[in-house]
Order: structure tokens, then sequence, then C-alpha cells
């Protein structure tokens, strides 16, 4: 029974019933797997927080340039208060364009000239300043941003195809518009036909009743059709990844791109309310016939 039982064992151990080393190429296969899901994980990882960064980027110089239209009007509300606290002077000494003295009438309609000509010309050169400066100040907070972010490479960046007849720092989209000022005794009174630029009163010399005519300067409002926004685009180039970037066809990480609306709130030009700050909106929350347009044009940047 021994020798029979020695048979067999000789002859598995001379054939391929030897089982040492056939765990090696499963190990192999195994190894090799988990090796290229691991760099999927890291690749994939490193798409993501490149996304995230981006979108970082975009949000900041979005704030920042909304932030600038933010500080203009609300300059713009304080010196529109200038004129309308002239216009309440004016009306007061017109008896709001009633009968008044003479004097009275024609040192308000002098002062009210005054003070609207160089306010005037002060909410001019804001309404274009602060909106040129939106532009200027979102690069130059991107820029920074992609230094850290994205260091070693040049990012994309502008309104180019979004911003067109949207975004209000260019000058000829302002912050604000003119309106007509109103007649009557109240900064807030009706306003004057678009046709009537001019009041019309009678003033007393001394008995004898004068006719007086004047023409004034329009203030301002906050623009009309699609809302004062702030709309950045950053874009960031194709890049190699971390792991097998050969293996999977090179620049494996593609191009991105970024949009990120902002705009000021809470203030009022007319109102002369001076508290305008800045809020982000997702562009998903974008609401409204007004955003219509605004929504086209990040689609057809984003595809």
């Amino acid at each position: 029974m021994r020798r029979a039982d020695r048979w067999p064992r000789a002859a598995c151990a001379a054939s391929v019933c030897d089982e040492r080393g056939q765990i090696f190429p499963f190990a192999v296969t195994l190894l090799f797997a988990l090796f290229i899901v691991s760099a999927v994980v890291i690749n994939v990882g490193q798409a993501v927080n490149r996304r995230i960064f981006l979108q970082i980027a975009a949000d900041a110089g979005a704030y920042t340039g909304a932030t600038e239209m933010a500080r203009g009007l609300n300059t713009i509300a304080d010196l529109n208060g200038t004129i309308q606290r002239a216009w309440g002077v004016l009306t007061y000494a017109t008896m709001g364009f009633t009968l008044t003295a003479c004097p009275a009438s024609d040192l308000g309609v002098a002062g009210y000239s005054t003070v609207y000509q160089a306010t005037n010309t002060m909410i001019r050169l804001v309404n274009i300043g602060y909106g040129m400066r939106a532009r200027a100040q979102a690069e130059r907070v991107t820029t920074y941003n992609a230094m850290d972010l994205f260091p070693g490479e040049r990012l994309e960046m502008g309104e180019t195809d979004v911003a067109s007849g949207l975004v209000s720092q260019r000058p000829q989209g302002k912050l604000v518009d003119l309106q007509e000022v109103p007649a009557g005794t109240s900064p807030f009174a009706p306003a004057l036909s678009s046709a009537r630029k001019a009041a019309n009163w009678t003033c007393m010399m001394g008995i004898i009743p004068m006719p007086r005519s004047a023409f004034f300067g329009l203030w301002y409002q906050k623009r009309a059709g699609p809302p004062i926004a702030f709309v950045w685009v950053v874009k960031a180039p194709a890049t190699r990844a971390r792991v097998f970037d050969s293996f999977f066809g090179g620049n494996t990480i593609p191009k991105m791109t970024a949009v990120a609306v902002a705009k000021p709130v809470g203030g009022h030009i007319k109102e002369m309310n001076a508290k305008y700050v800045t809020k982000l909106i997702p562009v998903r929350d974008l609401k409204g016939t007004e955003w219509d347009l605004v929504k086209r044009k990040i689609r057809r940047v984003l595809h």
C-alpha cells in the first residue's frame, strides 16, 4: 500500500499537477487592476479639484466686479441725493413753481443749476469709471488667485460672449440712466413729460406778476432693462493628468469653463439709499424674463 501510494505523488510532481507559483499571475493581474483603478481615482480627483478651484476663481472675480458696481451705485446714490436736495430748495424757493418772489425763484433756479452741473459731472465720471474699474478689479483678483490655484498656467478670463449688452461694467452699459426731474414741491413728485423738460410758473416782481420758465438738468435712476449684474467667465486649459497621462492620450484633464454671476442689491438710487451690497447668484437660480438673455449666452459659452 505504501509503494502504491507513492506512485501517484511521483507522477504528479513531474507534471503540471505541481501547484507551486500559480498565485503569481493572479497577484500581478490584481495589482495591475488596482493600479489602474487608483490612477483613475487620482485623475478624477485632480479634475474635480481643478473644477472647484476654477469656480472659486470665477466667483471671486464676479464678486469683486459686482462690488465695484455696488460702490459706484452707492456713490451715485449720495450724489443723486445732492441733486434732489437742491431740487427741494428750488421748489421751496418757487413755492412749488407757483406764485413767489422773483429774486427768490431766480436764486433757486441758479442754485439748482450750479449744483446740478457740478454733481452731474461727478456722476458721469463715477458711472463710467466704476464700470470700467469693475472688469479691471475682477481680472486682477482672478489673476492673483490663479497664481495659487493654477501655478504656472494662464487662465482666459473676461465677459466676452456673455456680457455684450448685459453686464454694466462697459461705458455703453452704464450703471444708471437719466430720468426726468420731477415737477412740484417733492423730489418724488410725478415726472415731467419727456417732451417738456422745463417748468413754467409766475413770480412777483413787487406787485407785478412775471412769467418764468426754466430748463432743468435730469437726474439719475438705476438702469432699466436687463439687470445690472457682473457675469464673469474663467477658462482653464487642458492639462496633464498626474498618473498615466500618456496612457489616456495626453492632456487627459480637459479644458474647463466656469461662470459666475453677482449683482449689487439692497440700495436705491432714487430714494438716496446708499446701501448697495454684493450678492452672488447661482446660474441655476437666475429667474425671470430679464435673465433669459443672460442664461442663453452663458449656455452658448459652456457648450
